[in-house]
């Protein structure tokens, strides 16, 4: 069984990655670049390559960077997607899935379903897959070291340039395009948010909101003229951790809803 590719899915434009190889393998064999024996070797690795490909099926072909996101495809690959998320600035262009089987599946497996370390971005089953709560928590893996994983380019909006400069992030589900607006981007203690905090009620919303805009630690970014959210409010949490004790917070508030679908009413 083939391992998920991440390089494959970053930012690819149609056709580009097959006009490369036939690119590279024209320049070798006009140029005299490499001998016969290189020239061989080059062209079964492309040819490995173009087979690691294709055995992605749907997911290769998708990128929400070209505006190619077809979820229904997506879940004849694996019914466990629901969702496609982009962050411009970063090479996060990824699906976003939800296993019945436990809230942590997808720690330790790809989006094709198979084992895998890298794992795959996902939310918990307390959350609704419309994205119409209060706060939909989406988690992604981080190395140590922060160069690795899905989600490890979300430190950068801790920088405050970055974050300054990169305000928006997208989230495709079936038949709508959802739009937020990057707040903030903070540090805090690495325990569950979503068990933190009853999101289905009013009162738990508005505790986060209290606990959120209460907290004056350094290094905290929170963008200009979002200092008076509410529970009625669409929010969207991107986390992961370096395994440090903290756990980072990329925090989003719903600005477009293509489809203007997304709605709820908040238990008091």
């Amino acid at each position: 069984m083939k391992k998920w590719n991440r390089k494959k899915m970053e930012h690819r434009r149609p056709a580009v990655c097959g006009g490369l190889m036939a690119a590279w393998a024209l320049c070798f064999a006009l140029c005299g670049c490499a001998e016969a024996g290189g020239q061989e070797q080059e062209q079964e690795e492309m040819q490995q390559e173009q087979t690691d490909t294709e055995s992605l099926g749907a997911f290769d072909h998708e990128s929400a960077a070209d505006a190619r996101v077809d979820i229904p495809a997506l879940q004849e690959e694996n019914p466990d997607v629901f969702g496609w998320l982009y962050i411009p600035g970063t090479d996060i262009d990824d699906p976003v899935l939800q296993s019945e089987q436990a809230d942590d599946y997808y720690e330790e497996h790809n989006a094709l379903g198979e084992e895998s370390e890298e794992g795959a971005l996902y939310t918990e089953l307390a959350n609704g897959k419309n994205m119409c709560d209060f706060m939909t928590v989406v988690h992604g893996k981080c190395s140590a070291d922060g160069t690795e994983g899905q989600f490890s380019q979300l430190y950068q909006f801790l920088d405050r340039d970055f974050f300054e400069n990169n305000p928006y992030a997208y989230f495709y589900i079936d038949g709508n395009l959802l739009t937020y607006c990057i707040f903030a981007a903070y540090e805090r203690e690495d325990t569950s948010l979503i068990r933190s905090y009853d999101f289905s009620y009013l009162s738990g919303c508005q505790q986060f909101l209290d606990d959120f805009y209460g907290d004056r630690q350094m290094g905290k970014n929170l963008r200009e003229g979002w200092e008076g959210l509410t529970p009625s409010h669409f929010l969207v949490a991107f986390t992961t951790t370096r395994g440090s004790g903290k756990q980072l917070v990329v925090l989003g508030a719903l600005v477009g809803d293509a489809a203007g679908t997304i709605e709820r009413a908040v238990i008091e």
